[in-house]
Order: C-alpha cells, then sequence, then structure tokens
C-alpha cells in the first residue's frame, strides 16, 4: 500500500473516531452549557498548536521541502496557539470580548488548516520521512480541525439567538 492511501486510510478512520466520540460522548454534554463553557475546550485544544513550530526547527523536516510553506505553517500555528490561549483566559473569565477573541482565533486557526492541508498533499510530504508530524496530522490535525467546525456552529447559533 503506498503512503497516500495509508494517510487516507488513516485520516477517514481518525475523522469516524472522532465524530463519534463527539456525537456520543461530548455533544450530549456541551449542547447543554452556557456558550462561553461550551467553547472552553475546543478552543484550549488548539492551544497545543505551538507544536506547528517544528516544521521550522532545523533537522525535523525534509531539507528539500518549500521553506515559505515550513515557515508559514509553523508561524500560523504558533500564532494559533497564542490565540488559542487568549481565547480560554477571555472565555473562562467571561471577558465582554471573549466571543469575538473566539471569532478571531477560530478564523485564523481554520484558515491555517484549510491552507495547510493542501499544500501538505501538494508536495507530497506523506512520501517523506515526517517523524511526529505523520502523527500529528491523523491525529491533533484532525481533531484541531472538527474542533474548528464546532466551534463555527455554536458562534453561528449565539448569533442567532441575539
Amino acid at each position: 500500500m503506498d503512503n497516500f492511501t495509508i494517510i487516507n486510510l488513516q485520516a477517514l478512520c481518525g475523522t469516524v473516531a472522532i465524530i463519534i466520540g463527539f456525537r456520543y460522548w461530548i455533544q450530549p454534554r456541551v449542547s447543554k452549557l452556557p456558550i462561553h463553557q461550551a467553547l472552553l475546550p475546543f478552543v484550549f485544544l488548539n492551544t497545543f498548536r505551538y507544536l506547528g513550530l517544528s516544521f521550522m526547527a532545523k533537522e525535523q523536516m525534509y531539507d528539500g521541502f518549500p521553506s515559505d510553506f515550513l515557515t508559514t505553517v509553523g508561524l500560523l500555528d504558533f500564532s494559533t496557539a497564542v490565540l488559542a490561549i487568549i481565547a480560554v483566559i477571555a472565555l473562562k473569565n467571561k471577558w465582554q470580548l471573549a466571543i469575538p477573541l473566539v471569532w478571531v482565533f477560530n478564523l485564523v486557526g481554520f484558515g491555517d488548516l484549510i491552507s495547510a492541508f493542501p499544500q501538505f498533499f501538494g508536495l507530497k510530504l506523506y512520501d517523506h520521512n515526517l517523524g511526529f508530524i505523520w502523527l500529528m496530522f491523523v491525529t491533533y490535525g484532525l481533531a484541531t480541525f472538527l474542533s474548528h467546525i464546532y466551534i463555527f456552529i455554536r458562534l453561528f447559533k449565539n448569533i442567532r439567538k441575539r
């Protein structure tokens, strides 16, 4: 089996597993919570996106990858992590700007992922020794991607309630 098929099978299986876990155990609990509390775990999940800086670390990625791509992914992931930390603090303390901060965090973080995923495949990164980056892509990357979708759903529902 080739690497493209393997990573796509892993991504499919991971997506299904995350959706099942969300639908059966997480959604029933968070759907009843006020928006600040409901968003908190999903935003918190993204505080670990500082790991994306690994793309910029020397000797961590194949030298043939365009450095612009690696730098962009690294910096956008790190920016997302910083924004997530600020948004978590704002949500936990119910700051007046908490929801606008979550919007900013979510737009930046989701934008990062929807621009990085196609580049990941376009550069055929899966055909190189990625070490833990492979694992991050098929687990943490999927979880953060799906967390952004849920955050958008809750944010839009919140707008309709007003």
